[in-house]
């Protein structure tokens, strides 16, 4: 989730299917997967209507080839870097419910230290090139801190394989604003809403990056240029058109040298080892690779049911037990999960086992 990614900008939007996972969702529903097991075809073939598009413009391509020239997705950092952000969350009802900030020195994927304070977790982690230590609160980090610096710090999409993707124009206004937008386009996506949109003030560069996946979108404001790219200093993520999250940037910098002494071990902390805990948002919206059809289920049970997984190091769900719900659905849900196929987890660059509570709805 830092600028040493390389990212290309064809990407695949997450289409909304039954089988759909909830990345973005309000707090306390995150990584569970929601199912209708009456009318499941329905859906699929909703959200799976051929594409009739027509041809892009020159425009639209002269656009976006601009943008990635501006962004130069392909270049490494060259000189370790600090940041400094804060961030709000929101719930459903528009309700301020969670604050904190975010602080990184970052020198490369093994050697960075993140401080993280909110109103209800304090942790500083540090890589020292080797190992991974915690200080403070040693589960992990809440997952709007996670996506707020992730916002921040990794504003394209990341790269996807689907040569499918086409892009066009598009006017969209956020606000009071009309924009002129390039969007790509595919045959999976429903609705404009979710389209990839790269928005342009007449005459500059760019004004405004939107992203968006089904009901979640994020706009980029205030867009200024850092090390040949641009990042936002004010960052706002919507959920269902509803403020998710706020996120200010307080300080990017580049350093031309980090001390070691930044990067020691805090005192009595030991290096991250074993299984490793890990938030089901986590695993289920940024390492899931498969989706695989329900079992047969028991007719007119319904109900969400808790389920514990142990994942390998090669991704391999190797235990799925379920924990609460209704006991009917307890063994094909067991079979369903033993069934995903998820990306090895690493810490820094190594593979390691996690575990993870889960939950899925029967509905």
């Amino acid at each position: 989730m830092h600028f040493r990614s390389a990212v290309r900008l064809w990407c695949f939007c997450g289409s909304v299917v039954v089988f759909s996972l909830l990345a973005h969702s309000q707090a306390g529903q995150l990584g569970a997967i929601h199912v209708d097991s009456q009318d499941s075809k329905e859906g699929v073939r909703m959200s799976l209507k051929p594409s009739t598009l027509p041809p892009p413009s020159p425009e639209a391509v002269k656009l976006l080839n601009e943008l990635v020239a501006a962004n130069g997705v392909d270049m490494q950092p060259t000189t370790p870097w600090h940041v400094e952000l804060t961030y709000d969350e929101f719930d459903e009802d528009g309700d301020n419910v969670h604050s904190g900030t975010v602080e990184e020195f970052y020198v490369d994927a093994k050697k960075y230290k993140k401080i993280i304070k909110t109103d209800g977790f304090a942790q500083t982690e540090v890589a020292d090139g080797t190992d991974l230590y915690r200080d403070g609160d040693q589960s992990w980090p809440p997952q709007s801190t996670l996506q707020a610096l992730k916002e921040v710090l990794s504003p394209l999409y990341a790269a996807n394989s689907r040569s499918d993707s086409v892009p066009d124009k598009l006017d969209w206004t956020v606000g009071k604003t009309a924009l002129s937008c390039v969007v790509l386009r595919n045959g999976r996506v429903i609705s404009e809403n979710g389209l990839p949109k790269f928005c342009y003030e007449p005459g500059t560069t760019i004004l405004r990056y939107t992203r968006g996946a089904g009901w979640n979108e994020t706009v980029y404001n205030d867009l200024f240029q850092f090390e040949q790219r641009y990042v936002a200093r004010d960052t706002e993520v919507t959920h269902a058109g509803k403020p998710f999250l706020r996120i200010h940037l307080l300080k990017v910098e580049s350093v031309q040298q980090l001390g070691g002494s930044m990067f020691l071990p805090p005192a009595g902390s030991r290096p991250l080892s074993g299984v490793i805990t890990v938030p089901s948002a986590v695993l289920m919206s940024e390492y899931l690779v498969n989706r695989p059809s329900l079992p047969e289920l028991p007719r007119g049970v319904r109900g969400k049911v808790d389920v514990r997984l142990l994942v390998d190091k090669d991704g391999h769900v190797v235990r799925a037990e379920a924990i609460d719900g209704p006991k009917e659905l307890w063994k094909p849900v067991e079979k369903y999960f033993m069934k995903l196929q998820f990306r090895s987890f690493l810490i820094l660059d190594r593979a390691v086992e996690v575990e993870s509570t889960t939950a899925i709805n029967i509905q």
